[in-house]
Formats: structure tokens, C-alpha cells, sequence
């Protein structure tokens, strides 16, 4: 298999497509930068060339093959599944985050663009953005969380107070009486306005009396560090952290 890697941008607009290869340029860790009309002429070069594909920039609206279709097929392709897709959008359509569920976009770029926020958004994806191990932060994309401790127990809702790659600090209501000890595993379900859910097992190591948000519901505060964490759900979880990250290099996220 090639060591080459490229990355590759959808547009029926030539002169936006060439405004993103000139952007994409401005990233040293960013390959060759292939170039597609649409979604079905997209196909036909990433199957006709050789390497390992970064990430996809794609317009939205296009015709032909629906970019959903595109993804999946390439999903078939070692070399090419997995990659990211940085979907474009028209500043202020509606269907922005239908967009992006649909397609399992990592992240949405208003258009016009913005130059600077592109450019950061493909270091992220391409690991350029180096980030402290451990370092906790306080998201600012929408994430629901879902908490649960036993098959046989209704999952719970939760918020995160902070998050990093080892662990999470989450708000939560009282267990049900019987689960969520320390030291029990807890099922943790991270889903993210925009891409898949991320599916953690973890610990729980510190429970704490919260704020009593009403007379009859109380709040703790619960530690969790995160265990047996395969390749795949700690690429996942890097990825949502780049992106919450992104505020300390003057970027944004915006759905």
C-alpha cells in the first residue's frame, strides 16, 4: 500500500474549489489535493488513485450521487474509509445539522469561508494541532449525554463539567439506589451535535454532592476514568476534543 497521502475537495465551482486548495496548502502536513466536480466524479478519483486519503472538503449541495452514497462506498476501501469530511454550507441554512448527521460530517464550515477556520479545521483532522495529553477542557459543541450502570437500569442523562483522553468530570442526578458506586463501571454515551456517537466504558472513581437544582432533584458531581478503550473510540474521542479545542488557536465550530 502507498504511503502517499492527499486529501480531497467536491465542488461544482471552480473558483471555490481552487480558493480551498490554496487554503489547504497553508497545512505542511496536507498531501496532494485532488480535485472533484461532483460526488460520482469524485468516486473515480479516489478509486483511480494511489494513497491514503486524509479527509474530504465537500459542498453540500450537489448534484448526481448524494454524498452520503459517496462515503459509504468508499467505507469499502481501507485506504480511503475513515476519512473525515469537513462539509461546506451556505451561512444560515436550516438544514445545516441534518446535513451534517446525514453525512457524519466532523465538522461544519459556514460558506462563505473563512480562510482561517478552514486551514485550523484540516490541522485538526490531519493531528497538525498538537494538543498537552490530559489536558481537560469544557466543550462548547452541543453534546447529550446519556449514563448508564446496569443492563437492567434506565440510562440517565448527564452534563460534562470537563473532559480530556483519560477521563470525564460529569453533572449528573443521584444513581438509582443500588448502582453507581465508586469503582463500578459505567456505560457512557457521548453524542455530539454533529458524527457519531462515542460509546465509553469507565470508572467511576469520585462521587460528590452537587448544587440542588430544584427541592426534589439533587445533583452530584462524578469522576469517571475511561478503561479498555479501543483504537477506534480513541481516535473518536481525540477527534471531538480537537475540536472543542479549537477556541485556543482562534478557531470556531459552527453548526
Amino acid at each position: 500500500m502507498s504511503d502517499n497521502k492527499f486529501a480531497l475537495v467536491i465542488d461544482d465551482s471552480v473558483s471555490i474549489r481552487q480558493q480551498v486548495v490554496s487554503i489547504l496548502r497553508g497545512n505542511d502536513d496536507v498531501g496532494e489535493v485532488l480535485e472533484a466536480d461532483n460526488p460520482d466524479q469524485a468516486l473515480e478519483v479516489l478509486l483511480q488513485h494511489d494513497g491514503n486519503l486524509q479527509f474530504i472538503v465537500s459542498d453540500w449541495n450537489l448534484s448526481g450521487m448524494p454524498l452520503k452514497e459517496l462515503l459509504k462506498l468508499i467505507q469499502y476501501q481501507p485506504r480511503l474509509a475513515g476519512a473525515p469530511l469537513l462539509l461546506m454550507v451556505d451561512d444560515g441554512n436550516q438544514n445545516a445539522k441534518m446535513a451534517a448527521k446525514e453525512t457524519g460530517a466532523t465538522a461544519v464550515l459556514s460558506t462563505p469561508l473563512d480562510p482561517e477556520r478552514l486551514l485550523v479545521m484540516s490541522m485538526a483532522v490531519t493531528g497538525t494541532v498538537d494538543r498537552r495529553r490530559a489536558k481537560r477542557i469544557t466543550p462548547f459543541i452541543d453534546c447529550e449525554i446519556d449514563l448508564g450502570f446496569a443492563k437492567s437500569q434506565k440510562s440517565q442523562g448527564a452534563d460534562i463539567v470537563n473532559i480530556s483522553d483519560s477521563g470525564i468530570l460529569l453533572r449528573t442526578a443521584v444513581p438509582t439506589p443500588g448502582t453507581g458506586y465508586v469503582y463500578d463501571i459505567a456505560n457512557v454515551s457521548l453524542r455530539p451535535a454533529v458524527g457519531e456517537s462515542i460509546k465509553l466504558s469507565a470508572k467511576i472513581l469520585r462521587i460528590e454532592a452537587a448544587e440542588q437544582y430544584s427541592d426534589v432533584e439533587k445533583k452530584v458531581f462524578m469522576a469517571l476514568a475511561y478503561e479498555n478503550m479501543n483504537e477506534s473510540v480513541g481516535k473518536s474521542l481525540r477527534q471531538y476534543l480537537i475540536m472543542n479545542d479549537l477556541q485556543d488557536f482562534g478557531g470556531e465550530f459552527t453548526v
